[in-house]
This record gives structure tokens, sequence and C-alpha cells, in this order.
């Protein structure tokens, strides 16, 4: 669990560094708001993925196309201007917690990997919405 603690923690970066330097000029070439909302897209997707995981020996159809419909959401954030972006990813990383937090009900689930997760999606969350106040605001 060490190592996953770490590497969560460390996926914040990115999203801290991008809101760090925003702004309307591309930095060495990047619009860091587009990488913003980028990043954000992809580690939705991710994490929506590892609800397979889930009871692998048994065959899930509703975690499978709930997890696709978080992929989607991502993939559309993608396409749509960034401030609805912003609100469709925060409200994402919420409902996908929310939902990944139902499932903890489950044996297999650590209590520690969720409280992890908890925190991370407490930090995610706060730093879209200070997203949305810097860019739009």
């Amino acid at each position: 669990m060490k190592w996953c603690k770490v590497l969560g923690y460390l996926g914040l970066i990115p999203f801290i560094a991008c809101l760090y330097l925003s702004s309307e000029t591309p930095f060495f070439g990047i619009y860091t708001t587009q990488a913003f909302v980028a990043y954000s897209a992809i580690i939705l997707s991710f994490i929506a993925g590892t609800i397979w995981q889930r009871d692998a020996d048994v065959y899930q159809d509703k975690r499978h196309i709930i997890s696709n419909i978080f992929s989607l959401i991502a993939f559309a954030s993608l396409l749509v201007v960034h401030e609805v972006a912003l609100i469709l990813l925060v409200l994402s990383f919420i409902f996908l917690f929310v939902y990944e937090n139902s499932l903890s009900k489950k044996p297999k689930l650590s209590t520690d990997y969720m409280n992890m997760r908890f925190w991370l999606t407490q930090i995610v969350v706060l730093l879209h919405v200070i997203a949305y106040g810097l860019w739009f605001g």
C-alpha cells in the first residue's frame, strides 16, 4: 500500500504544476489550461478503469458499464469548452468516489485505500474549483 500512496499523491503534481503555470500564453508551446483538463480526463479514466479489478473472478456488467460511462465523460470533457469541462470533471470525480465507496462495503477494499482515495478526491476537487476561479472568476 505504501507505493500506492506515494504514487497517488505524486499524481497531484501535474495538477498543481498546470495550475501554477496557468495563463493564456503557452508555456514551452503548451497551453497549461488544456494540459490540466487533459490530465484530469486521463486520471478520471484511469480511476474508472480500476473498478474493473474488483472481484475479477465474478463478471460485473454494472461495474464495467459505469466505468465506461466515466471514461466517456472524460473524453467528452476534452471536446467542450474548459468551463464546462471543469464542471463535468469535478462532478465525475465526486460521483466516482461515491460509487467506489459503495463498493468498499465489500471486504476486498482496504480502509487505507479508501482513506487515500478520499483525500486525493478532496484535493483534486479543490484544485478544479481553484482552476475554475482563476480561469473564469
